[in-house]
């Protein structure tokens, strides 16, 4: 599931360079998929299904790198190699920051690195939130203080030792005002405070978003950094005006529809795109 520069109900981009750079050079060489954009799309009553993010992620926030930022380029590889990164506007997300990689979507991601980025992880387990609060610690008592270095290695844990490679770009602002401690009430700690912008977490269940299923394989391109890959359909969510491309298999596991029920179809469950 799969945004933001700001992204969509989602759920709406490391020290493995060569990985981003060849997967994404792979996706963007792809030039004869079917594009899809927001623009095609329909998000009312009868051509989408409303439905609630149910998934953990877990949220990492990004420091003020400044000068020891990276320069928020398409790595080497990509279709678009040295080329500024832009988010879903056409504006550049930062001069430096760090660029990583969403290994569910094959598209690669940004974050600035000006103190108001967010780097989220999706579909986490308590268990591997343990580890992930462990590694950290392990480099900062304090999460706001990681260096670039430290969170290139963390991601690289998360995707190498936790199996953790849906990732994404978020800021604290939509972390602030759309996400909830997963377990209520339970708010990480360092340093004898408080650390509201951080942990495990979930979307708020009070905000609706809407789903499309779109059949077949097909690139998405919306607020990710590039285009998201679907190679057997997708799911694309749209709330409050963003919108996100969702894998089917993450979809079914981390929404469920608005009544509480769980998705056991998209065909059955969710309104299907038709091509006007």
């Amino acid at each position: 599931m799969a945004l933001l520069a700001t992204f969509g109900c989602a759920n709406p981009p490391e020290s493995k360079t060569s990985k981003p750079s060849t997967a994404a050079g792979k996706a963007g060489e792809q030039t004869g998929l079917r594009k899809i954009t927001q623009a095609d799309l329909r998000f009312d009553p009868s051509g989408s299904t409303a439905v609630i993010s149910s998934a953990q992620k877990f949220i990492i926030p990004i420091s003020a790198f400044g000068r020891t930022g990276e320069p928020l380029v398409y790595p080497k590889g990509h279709e678009k190699a040295g080329q500024p990164i832009l988010d879903y506007e056409g504006k550049r997300i930062g001069e430096k920051g760090l660029v990583f990689f969403n290994d569910k979507d094959r598209s690669v991601q940004a974050v600035a690195g000006d103190g108001q980025g967010m780097i989220i992880i999706n579909e986490v387990t308590e268990e591997q939130a343990e580890k992930l609060y462990q590694k950290i610690k392990e480099f900062q008592p304090d999460p706001n203080k990681l260096t670039l270095s430290q969170i290139k290695q963390l991601l690289d844990f998360a995707r190498s030792e936790l199996k953790l490679g849906d990732m994404y770009n978020s800021t604290r602002s939509f972390v602030r005002s759309k996400m909830t401690p997963a377990v209520a009430g339970q708010v990480p700690r360092a340093e004898g405070k408080e650390i509201a912008d951080y942990g495990l977490k979930k979307r708020d269940d009070r905000d609706v978003c809407h789903g499309v299923y779109i059949p077949g394989k097909f690139a998405f391109e919306g607020p990710a950094v590039s285009q998201q890959v679907f190679e057997n359909g997708g799911v694309i969510v749209e709330q409050g005006g963003e919108f996100r491309g969702v894998q089917p298999e993450v979809f079914v596991r981390t929404y469920r529809l608005l009544d509480g029920r769980p998705i056991t179809s998209l065909t059955g469950d969710l309104k299907t795109w038709q091509q006007e």
